[in-house]
């Protein structure tokens, strides 16, 4: 059940096999303290209360949000039920655990302060976020500079080169949460974060088969994708199921985020070689 994925879970999802999520944590803690780390969907707060426990006598105050409340989650002292029922915290020991403050509202707009976090990690939930955009530039304005967010926005193969949408609906093949497109013309993601690096933001994939982000803040700042939220393109990939099921085989969740760029943004992109217009031109003459 996703809203009761296990740590080795959500690492899994992050990068397979791995535990990065305690690696990046210890890591950080070797270079400052204290820290605030952050999870976005945590659930019924199985993974953070694993965190919570694991780093039970460092220097680390941890955070979850919420979209809405739900029965097994409704408030802080929940996630003790979460702790017992999944043998996180031993019987007689849990008051040596402080439990992770939690809030419930719409994650696009973080309500922390600027360069206030450290560390903010989401495996589960990003792909339903209908402004992933803004969600991108709210992370990168909590981070202190030196943080790092660990985002999965996209189940599916996701990227796709500088070339022509598929059609009206479906756009490209590729099937991205996440999409970019200057008229006609799809942008590739890992291309266009590229040109926003500008020695603040360093961006990483860390999955071929999934969008997965790595975003580390190198210096203060804020992030302005310059992106147009499209909302007539943008829609349920439930939608999209039904409509191509050839290509899906089975109905998708999460909502698919459809961006158009400015037109200067899109003369940087072909001035800084991140983009191949004979690509797209030879796309055309097929």
């Amino acid at each position: 059940m996703p809203k009761t994925r296990s740590l080795t879970e959500i690492n899994d999802r992050l990068i397979e096999g791995s535990t990065v999520l305690e690696t990046t944590l210890s890591e950080m803690l070797a270079r400052r303290s204290p820290l605030k780390v952050l999870e976005v969907g945590f659930g019924h707060g199985r993974a953070l209360m694993e965190l919570a426990w694991k780093f039970r006598d460092a220097p680390i105050s941890f955070y979850g949000i919420n979209k809405k409340p739900a029965r097994a989650m409704r408030e802080r002292e929940d996630l003790l039920e979460t702790a017992r029922l999944y043998h996180i915290v031993p019987d007689h020991e849990p008051a040596t655990i402080t439990l992770p403050n939690v809030s419930f509202y719409d994650a696009t707009r973080l309500h922390f302060e600027d360069s206030s976090l450290d560390v903010i990690y989401s495996a589960v939930s990003l792909r339903f976020f209908e402004d992933k955009a803004t969600f991108l530039e709210e992370v990168a304005r909590v981070l202190r500079p030196g943080g790092t967010a660990l985002l999965d926005f996209s189940e599916l193969p996701w990227d796709h080169p500088h070339t022509l949408t598929r059609d009206h609906t479906l756009l490209t093949p590729a099937l991205s949460h996440f999409v970019l497109m200057y008229g006609n013309e799809l942008i590739p993601v890992s291309s266009y974060l590229k040109l926003f690096e500008d020695h603040a933001f360093e961006w990483r994939f860390l999955r071929k088969d999934r969008f997965t982000l790595s975003a580390r803040k190198l210096k203060p700042g804020r992030l302005d994708l310059k992106l147009a939220f499209n909302a007539a393109l943008s829609r349920p990939m439930r939608e999209l199921s039904h409509q191509h099921q050839e290509i899906l085989g089975k109905e998708k969740g999460g909502f698919r985020s459809v961006y158009d760029i400015h037109p200067d943004v899109y003369r940087a992109l072909c001035e800084r070689g991140l983009l191949s217009r004979e690509q797209v031109c030879a796309v055309t003459k097929d």
